[in-house]
């Protein structure tokens, strides 16, 4: 099989070129894998560079003709603010016209047909895209308001769901796909049941990959996380930090909603309560529990002080990440986590809304990063390409190999360590050292939306349209 014809196999569907194990994707050799990132580089390119304006337009500053290396592939990086490179008065005024003009110079997906003239808030926007064309636009809480929005497919999502599971299920050393029909995990996500953000999806993904059905499936809120809340709840920080919230104004759509966010308002008042007493429930259980780390260190706390030890044995899955909110996560609190799930192991995950990349620490502490995903570390500074071996420190920037609709290169507002040396885990993909931050957390300069404080800042929303006049 010709080096072309291999390299998009696994830029296409990597989960499915690696037999949808986690193992087999990092200890390909790396000789190899780089063969096939620059091919796929190089065919991603040709595809699309005259089919996206915002890539011709930046080929042609770069005077990029063809990729020869992987190097140059950081030429033609985007800055992550392209996705939300829109006047945020679109959003305000609900301009979704001009906001669908807007990203369909970012896809090649279609979007014409798209009847967006009655919609009157983000979730109706986001849902006629869907039903026109089948783009399931991923948004992101963001900066001073304004949200990104990345025009992923619906085979997209089913591929990072793919990921998601494999990164999952190699932690209790589970190589092939599980029978969910005759063995379904009971999966507890300390999140929202679903939404268009990216945490919002991942509560699909493990429905996908342990729970089978939403019987066997238990979110911490019943409630699908709302892209207009989340839109409203970046306002309202921005509001409170100038003083001006009594200025804030509310959309019509959103105060034509305001008795079903007073119901949502009275149901999640006691959502980690309902939780921990349905966890304990299912003690000996196959469980799966996900969720920002704070949320699981809360429930390992209160089981430990009720006496519950090994609760569910071995084969339980522990996965979280997202920090503590600006906040230190409890001292010891992951042997709490392991003491009170009886879990071996804790999978702490780094992955972001604009990368195919879910990817967990390894026993050496670091993230790898997978194949299908090119990394880069750029000076800071003057945006240079730091040379792509030995140890660089920088701000992270990726080529993600699998989106056909759109370019997959993305300059991150990261700060990391890469090493292009092996680890000593045994596995062969370049790896980031694990304290991984923002470049923002410098200076406090940038008011953004973690995913640590996502839920916080939907429930304030949520409190704030429910008693708004």
């Amino acid at each position: 099989m010709s080096t072309r014809v291999e390299s998009l196999r696994m830029a296409d569907d990597p989960p499915r070129y690696f037999g949808y194990s986690n193992r087999n994707a990092h200890h390909l050799p790396r000789e190899r894998f780089e063969e096939l990132q620059l091919t796929a580089l190089q065919q991603r390119f040709a595809d699309l560079r005259d089919r996206l304006p915002v890539l011709a337009a930046t080929a042609r500053e770069q005077r990029i003709d063809h990729i020869d290396t992987l190097d140059q592939g950081a030429d033609l990086l985007f800055p992550d603010s392209v996705y939300k490179s829109y006047p945020a008065s679109l959003l305000e005024r609900c301009r979704f016209d001009h906001l669908t003009k807007w990203l369909s110079r970012l896809t090649t997906t279609d979007l014409s047909g798209a009847e967006v003239s009655r919609c009157d808030g983000i979730d109706s926007w986001l849902q006629a895209l869907e039903d026109a064309t089948g783009l399931q636009v991923v948004n992101s809480s963001g900066t001073s308001g304004t949200m990104t929005f990345l025009p992923r497919t619906r085979d997209g999502y089913r591929i990072v769901s793919d990921i998601f599971g494999m990164t999952s299920r190699e932690f209790n050393g589970i190589e092939t796909l599980p029978d969910l029909r005759r063995e379904p995990w009971h999966g507890f996500y300390l999140g929202f049941r679903g939404g268009r953000s990216h945490a919002g999806r991942a509560a699909q993904w493990v429905i996908d990959n342990f729970s089978g059905s939403r019987d066997y499936f238990h979110p911490l809120y019943d409630i699908d996380m709302s892209s207009d809340v989340m839109f409203t709840a970046a306002r309202l920080r921005r509001a409170e930090s100038r003083g001006e919230i009594d200025r804030l104004e509310v959309s019509p759509g959103l105060k034509a909603r305001q008795a079903q966010f007073e119901a949502i308002q009275r149901n999640t008042a006691q959502a980690l309560d309902r939780i921990f007493e349905k966890l304990l429930s299912l003690k000996g259980e196959r469980v799966y529990i996900g969720g920002m780390s704070a949320a699981v260190a809360e429930l390992a706390r209160r089981g430990l002080e009720l006496g519950y030890r090994d609760t569910f044995g071995p084969t339980c899955i522990v996965q979280c990440g997202g920090g503590s909110k600006g906040g230190k996560l409890p001292e010891g609190w992951e042997e709490s986590v392991l003491e009170f799930t009886g879990a071996r192991r804790i999978g702490q995950y780094y992955g972001m809304t604009e990368v195919t990349m879910i990817t967990s620490k390894c026993d050496e502490g670091h993230y790898h990063i997978p194949p299908w995903v090119v990394p880069y570390v750029l000076d800071p500074e003057t945006g240079r390409l730091a040379p792509r071996e030995g140890r660089q420190t920088g701000r992270a920037a990726f080529f993600d190999l699998v989106p056909q609709n759109y370019w997959g290169g993305v300059a991150t507002g990261d700060e990391v360590t890469v090493e292009w040396t092996p680890c000593r885990c045994g596995r062969t993909t370049v790896h980031a050292h694990g304290d991984i931050r923002r470049f923002s957390e410098r200076t406090g300069a940038e008011d953004k939306i973690t995913c640590a404080a996502a839920d916080d800042a939907h429930a304030a929303a949520i409190d704030f349209l429910a008693n708004a006049h």
